[in-house]
């Protein structure tokens, strides 16, 4: 017989490691490991822990899975970018509006040696490059993005 704690810690588990889609999904790889559950102690495991589904898998309140960078700097930038423009050391790119702080993020969290850092309003993201010779390649990898 399992506790209450230990199965609840081989759920997490399982959901951490594992594309889980419903909770028969669950009590089969629970079974897997030696688990045997009802269905509504599952639901009640489900409830304590916080489990909520993201993008039709369970996952722990607080281990919502990040896109990977580059999915969401391609996604963001391919959505959001209307138009882009460099001088000097200083790129400009303008939104659709109110995503201009959305392209500011994913740019900072992207790392890209030549940016040192952005700055975004409404419409308009400044990005502040570490040499006026890198405009050219960081506005080729951003439009690449939007083709």
């Amino acid at each position: 017989m399992t506790t209450k704690q230990a199965r609840q810690a081989r759920l997490l588990d399982i959901v951490r490691n594992h594309r889980i889609e419903s909770q028969e999904d669950l009590s089969r790889r629970l079974r897997r490991v030696g688990v045997a559950v009802t269905q509504s102690t599952l639901s009640r495991d489900i409830r304590e822990l916080g489990l909520v589904k993201v993008r039709g898998c369970y996952r722990a309140e607080g281990d919502r899975p990040e896109p990977a960078p580059g999915e969401a700097l391609r996604r963001t930038i391919g959505q959001f970018v209307v138009s882009t423009a460099v001088s000097g050391n200083m790129l400009v790119i303008r939104t659709s509006p109110g995503n201009a702080h959305s392209v500011g993020v994913v740019l900072d969290a992207a790392r890209w040696p030549e940016v040192l850092g952005t700055v975004a309003g409404d419409d308009t993201v400044f990005v502040l490059l570490s040499g006026a010779r890198h405009g050219g390649t960081v506005l080729e990898r951003i439009r690449a993005l939007t083709a």
